[in-house]
């Protein structure tokens, strides 16, 4: 049976501002990555995605793009990513990049012209209106933006400095495919899609995910750019199900390899707050949504297995008990990295990295975090619990230095971190190698054991059936595939059951010992045959 090659794929992401800096500037680099490879290459994963690295203003930490051909010169030289892609290459590893294609950075010359006048070629690659609808930007206060040379305004659904761009506009569609296939004819092997539910949005009916018109702009994106290649294609849908998620991953529609769906992480946020203000997790809830990604027609669908990412706080903070930290950060990946789906790895999950600490409001970086510490406490929120708030959830908590060891500048700068958030003693790369016992170490056998020939074609093909329902702080399933039956258990909570039975060899396990009781976190990986 041939697969598609992703399917066969373990990926990192990178966000290279915090990854490792060469230079001593304090912003992580292109050539930091370069120097990298080799310990990615032992951690065994087959793919980087970068966050972005065009040119930019850095609005929004590179998510608005001022040239979709050129590297920003704090990330390094167009050379260097040409170097980065040959040496990830001759490593096993290819080079995903995150490509915006909802908007641009105000900076680009595409809006520069458009904003100039009515009349200019370029005015039709963005939305303007006379007068402004009631819609919102995700970052706070209205969507629209008053441009005086024209006397109107332009859309932007995030800040103000990025316009989003006109998908009815044939002209802007082939300008971005151009863009796409300049890197594909470099070497990248595909991309992550930024906000992609987005392109076919209609802002005259207030609809901005999930328009009337996005599969079909999906399908000739794919057409136009990786689906020539055969590259991966990877798009975040914040507002997707998973009957939705069947549509964008059915084979057949020739539209993405896969998608980010955040109903796992939405189902618990707060009605007025939203995620500033979640309510306590439940793993059951969790575990259900989760399963049900696995059910149904399961050659239309392929699923993203992730637990952190550069918008998300990190999900040890979230969902696990501290004290089990270790423990913790082992079970989570391995409870859910053999499904029928394609593992995520954020930087730093592999040793266990935990939320910054940011001593003051000031020491946040994200524009987001920034707008909303004055929004919540609009809503009701005193100036504590809008710090409280920020502390738990925001952004900035992924994007805090890598640690590479536990020294000033934790190894990743000679200089001052952009960003830091504190340190964290025991939990480096340079501690957890010498640890057999590591988070680091576990994840290395974790990926291996997902790798190796003798169980590939269970994990990818087998069946999914859920075990211990029951058990509500429990997730146990099993992937099965003729006779054999890869069985996964694990406790996601911080007290003890009684074990259940565990009748076939081990192939993980995350605790240094056998044990009569099934302790806090503890997770079983074994085959039943």
């Amino acid at each position: 049976m041939a697969h598609p090659a992703f399917q066969d794929d373990i990926i990192y992401q990178i966000f290279p501002r915090s990854y490792k800096d060469s230079n001593g500037d304090g912003i992580g680099d292109i050539p930091g990555i370069i120097s990298k490879l080799p310990y990615l290459k032992k951690l065994g994963v087959t793919a980087i995605w970068l966050s972005p690295v065009f040119l930019s203003p850095m609005e929004d930490m590179g998510y608005d793009i001022a040239d979709y051909r050129h590297i920003d010169p704090i990330f390094g030289t167009d050379e260097d990513m040409d170097e980065l892609i040959k040496k990830a290459k001759k490593a096993g590893i290819d080079i995903i990049m995150d490509m915006v294609l909802n908007h641009t950075s105000k900076e680009h010359k595409w809006f520069k012209e458009a904003s100039k006048s009515k009349d200019n070629p370029y005015r039709a690659f963005y939305i303007w209106r006379d007068e402004p609808t009631p819609i919102d930007s995700t970052f706070g206060g209205s969507a629209w933006e008053y441009n005086p040379a024209t006397k109107d305004y332009y859309f932007h659904l995030y800040a103000p400095g990025q316009p989003d761009l006109n998908w009815d506009c044939e002209a802007m569609r082939e300008a971005l495919y151009d863009a796409c296939n300049y890197w594909l004819d470099k070497g990248v092997y595909g991309f992550r899609l930024d906000v992609i539910e987005n392109i076919g949005k209609e802002v005259e009916q207030g609809i901005i995910q999930n328009g009337p018109h996005l599969h079909e702009r999906l399908h000739e994106l794919n057409r136009k750019t990786f689906g020539r290649t055969g590259g991966i294609s990877i798009g975040e849908c914040w507002c997707a199900d998973h009957d939705t998620r069947l549509l964008y991953t059915d084979p057949a529609r020739q539209e993405l390899s896969m998608v980010f769906l955040f109903n796992d992480w939405c189902t618990f946020h707060d009605k007025e707050f939203g995620k500033w203000k979640c309510r306590p997790f439940s793993p059951k809830e969790y575990r259900d949504i989760i399963y049900e990604r696995q059910s149904g027609d399961q050659s239309k669908a392929w699923d993203t297995l992730f637990w952190n990412n550069h918008d998300l706080p990190r999900a040890l903070n979230r969902y696990a008990n501290l004290e089990y930290r270790d423990q913790a950060a082992k079970m989570m990946f391995a409870a859910t990295m053999f499904l029928r789906g394609t593992p995520f790895i954020y930087q730093g999950d592999e040793l266990g990295m935990v939320n910054g600490h940011f001593a003051s409001v000031k020491d946040f970086q994200d524009i987001e975090a920034i707008n909303h510490y004055q929004i919540l406490q609009d809503k009701g929120m005193s100036k504590e619990e809008a710090k409280d708030a920020l502390d738990k959830t925001a952004r900035d908590n992924a994007r805090i230095p890598m640690r590479w060891n536990s020294q000033k500048g934790y190894g990743f700068t000679n200089g001052k971190p952009w960003v830091d958030g504190g340190k964290d003693p025991g939990h480096s790369v340079s501690e957890e190698e010498k640890d057999p016992n590591s988070v680091l170490n576990f994840y290395r056998a974790a990926i291996a054991l997902w790798k190796d020939k003798q169980y590939r074609d269970l994990i990818r093909d087998g069946a999914f059936s859920p075990d211990y329902l029951e058990h509500e702080e429990w997730i146990a399933y099993s992937r099965i595939l003729g006779n054999r039956k890869l069985r996964v258990i694990a406790n996601f909570s911080d007290h003890p059951y009684p074990k259940p039975i565990i009748d076939g060899p081990v192939l993980l396990h995350n605790y240094e010992d056998d044990n009569e009781e099934f302790r806090p976190y503890e997770i079983y990986v074994f085959l039943n045959e």
